[in-house]
């Protein structure tokens, strides 16, 4: 296991690349750090996970939930919308390349490859999905339940 290379370069180059799109979408610095935080907390689980042998679809699953807390406890904090740290956190996870390589495959003549490689860039897209709306929702209904408490 190489630390350097498995984890510590991939969590800085999401590090990059999630103040990049912050910029993109014209957010503010210091919304632009915390949101460049999650996209890291989001890549060192991954990573992690992904080095003890996990599942990929569970690991994305992870990563997704795990941003997914981190936005709703920065935006109640903060009071900003939750997808202001949510999207740019997310989007060092979107498998934008397995699309790519999907789609060259389908260039390139191979249906049956191009249909896996799209079932899974869908499934990874699906996991990702699925971890953001378990959180949500689990979110949501705390708040309602706390509220009828009242």
């Amino acid at each position: 296991m190489d630390i350097l290379n498995d984890i510590i370069l991939p969590c800085l180059y999401t590090f990059i690349a999630s103040i990049a799109f912050g910029v993109q979408f014209n957010i503010k610095f210091h919304h632009i750090i915390a949101a460049g935080i999650g996209g890291v907390i989001s890549q060192l689980l991954f990573s992690v996970l992904e080095l003890e042998g996990s599942n990929e679809m569970i690991c994305y699953f992870a990563a997704a939930c795990a941003i997914s807390i981190y936005s709703e406890i920065l935006a109640r904090r903060l009071k900003v919308p939750v997808n202001m740290y949510l999207v740019i956190s997310i989007i060092p996870l979107v498998p934008g390349g397995y699309m790519y390589k999907a789609m060259i495959t389908l260039i390139g003549g191979d249906i049956q490859l191009f249909a896996e490689k799209c079932v899974h860039a869908l499934s990874i897209a699906g996991s990702i999905a699925m971890g953001v709306f378990a959180v949500s929702s689990l979110v949501r209904l705390y708040r309602v339940l706390t509220k009828k408490a009242i």
